[in-house]
């Protein structure tokens, strides 16, 4: 086997020019495959990753009947208690109770419609990291009276800066229309411009005396270790708070699980694309082969060389051919996307605007695991072995008193 495998190894190079112009042909082929698909998963991991620190958490506790309408008469009466337990529960690693309250913003410019969020300002930066996005004024450090965090596009609509002055309009616990005014403390931007636009930031203190809540609050979000433990955990707190409606990330937002399930997917098609089309070049390229050896494999077999040693050294030929051009173009991306994972790559010139509407980060660091590059391991081998099978089949069909006419 050794033998056969020294041989196969050296045909490949008996035309040195044709097996470095296939084998740099793979290793462009997989090496522009493996970028794009290196792009996407490092768009979709970081629209996965700010969407679930920024926005949705991990997990989500509210009253059922908020779910429903909205209205802030259905509070989580159990906070304390809830809070007592999440402390002890060791899979939290943060989390944040919310006031939210609809409402409609009035400034001497503009006039528009927003959700308000209370929030617990050192709970919610270690929650959602809140305190990290904000790019102009503080982070409720001032000593404003209602102070007011707003975001970069709903800003600039309104045309609101640091000590604005802003107007709020909400109903209180009591069906009430109440109005009240704030002074933004700070600008904040997201990932997700469109998010941005519909949120404020208050204090949950100011916005609770207006509404007439004591401490209460009508949505609890979860941090935890691990996206994965968020089914156990989930199930955990329901059990535990059984009038409560309790929600993983998944249900809260669909669409990142399904972002994260079609990265992955996605990967295998555009690989699979390229390899098809590979394929034919190596079809061709060991078709040619075996013509232009045709009294040499005849001589093979003439002098003793069975159908399977032949059947297997066409294999290993084809084999060799595709995995060095695989191993270049795999060797190619990972200089490629190592440094880029560190820096970034700025997509602002391409459409940024674009990205931060649908919640993508306009800077995306690319990025492929172990797993990608053994997976595309076998996908190269078992190409190979299929697209090897038809020259291999037409070597074996020779007859050796034919093919060593002429010698």
């Amino acid at each position: 086997m050794k033998l056969l495998i020294n041989i196969a190894w050296r045909n490949i190079w008996r035309n040195r020019q044709r097996s470095i112009v296939m084998i740099v042909a793979i290793a462009a082929g997989l090496w522009g495959g493996l970028m794009a698909t290196s792009i996407m998963v490092g768009l979709v991991s970081k629209r996965f990753e700010t969407g679930i620190e920024q926005h949705v958490s991990h997990v989500q506790v509210n009253h059922p009947e908020f779910l429903i309408d909205q209205n802030v008469e259905f509070y989580i009466d159990e906070w304390e208690a809830l809070r007592s337990y999440l402390d002890n529960t060791p899979e939290v690693v943060a989390y944040s109770g919310r006031t939210l309250v609809s409402a409609m913003l009035a400034t001497a410019n503009l006039t528009s419609g927003v959700q308000i969020i209370g929030i617990d300002p050192r709970m919610e930066t270690q929650t959602s990291a809140l305190g990290e996005n904000i790019i102009e004024g503080s982070y409720f450090e001032e000593e404003l009276r209602n102070p007011l965090l707003i975001g970069k596009r709903l800003a600039d609509k309104v045309k609101a800066r640091p000590g604005s002055r802003i107007v709020l309009t909400f109903q209180d616990i009591n069906n009430e229309l109440t109005s009240t005014t704030f002074r933004v403390a700070g600008i904040f931007q997201t990932a997700n411009s469109l998010w941005d636009e519909h949120h404020i930031f208050v204090l949950h203190d100011n916005i609770n005396e207006y509404i007439g809540y004591d401490n209460q609050v009508n949505a609890v979000h979860l941090l935890l270790d691990d996206h994965r433990l968020s089914a156990d955990v989930t199930a955990k707190v329901q059990k535990a708070f059984p009038s409560l409606e309790v929600r993983m990330w998944a249900e809260i937002a669909p669409e990142l699980a399904f972002l994260n399930e079609m990265a992955g997917f996605m990967m295998y098609i555009i690989l699979t694309i390229i390899l098809m089309a590979l394929a034919f070049g190596l079809l061709n390229t060991m078709l040619m082969s075996v013509f232009e050896r045709v009294k040499e494999l005849g001589m093979l077999m003439a002098i003793g060389m069975n159908k399977r040693k032949l059947f297997s050294m066409i294999m290993l030929e084809t084999v060799f051919l595709a995995l060095s051009g695989a191993v270049a173009g795999m060797l190619a991306t990972w200089a490629s996307v190592r440094p880029l994972g560190r820096s970034g790559m700025d997509l602002t010139v391409i459409g940024g605007d674009s990205l931060a509407d649908l919640g993508f980060d306009a800077v995306v660091h690319p990025q492929l695991d172990l797993a990608s590059y053994v997976g595309l391991t076998l996908q190269v081998i078992v190409c190979a072995v299929l697209t090897a099978v038809y020259p291999a089949m037409k070597a074996l069909r020779l007859k050796p008193a034919e093919a060593v006419k002429g010698l």
